[in-house]
């Protein structure tokens, strides 16, 4: 299901150019945010590929339906968030059942796990969509290096965060 809206997401193309200062090996401005979630800038640096042009693409999807997010360097898919509704008491040991990823690493007292491109969070957000009451929200890097797991596993904590905010999810 995760593949299938990343093919469908990349059919239907909203496009927001990104905007902040640019980093050195780009031409581009590093964002400060992935489609408007907050994310740390610096680390998004070094996610991002260089090159000359930035787009970010939410598909026009609504933060409540479950957003897909891609940010394409020079119309390379580079860095993605994705957000899927599922139901209460959804576990982040559910999300990997149907996941061939090795070398995942829980931390956080578990409420976060990473692996080698890859960091996600499940977010109890009763109330807030007819979807679901949990949220499950990942990042993936994917050109993918041996800094990448260390540096998402960094990033994904407060832009999660940022995200339950943005979702006004109870705490």
């Amino acid at each position: 299901m995760q593949l299938k809206k990343l093919v469908t997401a990349t059919v239907i193309a909203v496009t927001v150019t990104a905007c902040s200062t640019s980093s050195e090996g780009t031409a581009y401005a590093v964002p400060d945010h992935i489609c408007g979630i907050p994310a740390d800038k610096e680390i998004l640096k070094t996610l991002l590929d260089e090159g000359d042009e930035l787009k970010q693409d939410d598909g026009g999807d609504d933060i409540t339906e479950g957003q897909f997010c891609h940010m394409y360097v020079d119309g390379n898919d580079s860095v993605v968030s994705n957000a899927d509704w599922e139901e209460s008491g959804f576990t982040l040991r559910e999300f990997f059942e149907d996941l061939k990823v090795k070398g995942i690493r829980y931390f956080g007292d578990g409420k976060y796990a990473s692996w080698t491109f890859g960091v996600v969070t499940v977010i109890p957000c009763p109330g807030v969509s007819e979807k679901g009451d949990a949220i499950v929200v990942e990042v993936n890097d994917l050109r993918w290096n041996k800094n990448t797991q260390s540096r998402l596993e960094k990033l994904g904590p407060p832009y999660f965060e940022a995200y339950k905010k943005k979702l006004g999810c109870p705490s």
